[in-house]
């Protein structure tokens, strides 16, 4: 028998264990000794009772739509939000946004993008009432649209900023002391290989935007600071935040 046999194994009675709980209708005697089980082999073999359950979990795949101007901001916001939530991504056509990974991922990925397309439309149609943009001798089409690209600037910098943090962290999980290490690795076997399965290739594609309103970028820059990205999302995990921040 192979070691990852032996461990597939483990994991599967650790499960099995935990299951055996009073409220399923096992006595109290019959619980406490699973949980004492467990214990022991958690500690013979190494594991953590987070990277047993990660085991269970299977990849989702989501797909949104979006119309619309929001669709400038979304589209240069997307590979943002496939690098902060750890999935992987694709469009297809010009307004649909396909993510694809473990499913607390995936849904963080859905409600990042639900967030920003109301907060865009809410902050354009401040902009439009705003002296700024009646004073611009630009063309109304070029006042929005360069309103709109220094938004998702604005947001894609701080998304970014948060998965550098999240990046960080996944680097201190990997030292050779902290139990976090085996986690990080199984998320990405899981994710490599439920998209393997797929028989998907990707291929990468780039849009040149011109702002044509300098002013209006700035408005723009300024309101992509003011969308708040610390709203929970819950998922089958829990609530999930974005890490803090403080400006």
């Amino acid at each position: 028998m192979s070691q990852q046999t032996e461990l597939d194994k483990v994991k599967t009675r650790i499960r099995a264990l935990a299951a055996r709980t009073v409220e399923r209708g096992c006595s109290e005697a019959e619980a406490l000794a699973a949980a004492q089980k467990i214990g022991e082999l958690l500690e013979v073999y190494g594991l953590t009772m987070s990277e047993v359950e990660l085991r269970q979990e299977t990849c989702l795949q989501r797909e949104i739509a979006f119309t619309g101007p929001r669709l400038q901001a979304l589209s240069a916001i997307f590979l943002s939000v496939i690098d902060l939530t750890e999935t992987r991504g694709w469009m297809v056509g010009r307004d649909h946004f396909v993510f694809f990974g473990l499913e607390p991922d995936v849904l963080m990925a859905e409600y990042l993008m639900h967030l920003v397309a109301g907060a865009v439309d809410h902050e354009e149609a401040l902009f439009r009432a705003s002296d700024a943009y009646r004073r611009s001798r630009a063309t109304p089409q070029n006042r929005l649209r360069s309103f709109r690209y220094g938004f998702a600037e604005r947001v894609s910098t701080r998304i970014e900023e948060f998965a550098a943090h999240r990046r960080a962290a996944e680097e201190a999980a990997r030292q050779p002391t902290s139990t976090g290490t085996a986690l990080v690795l199984v998320k990405e076997q899981i994710i490599a290989e439920g998209f393997g399965e797929l028989g998907i290739r990707l291929r990468t594609s780039y849009t040149t935007r011109t702002v044509r309103d300098g002013a209006a970028y700035r408005k723009g820059v300024e309101a992509g600071g003011r969308v708040n990205l610390q709203r929970p999302v819950r998922g089958a995990g829990g609530t999930m935040r974005l890490p803090g921040r403080t400006r």
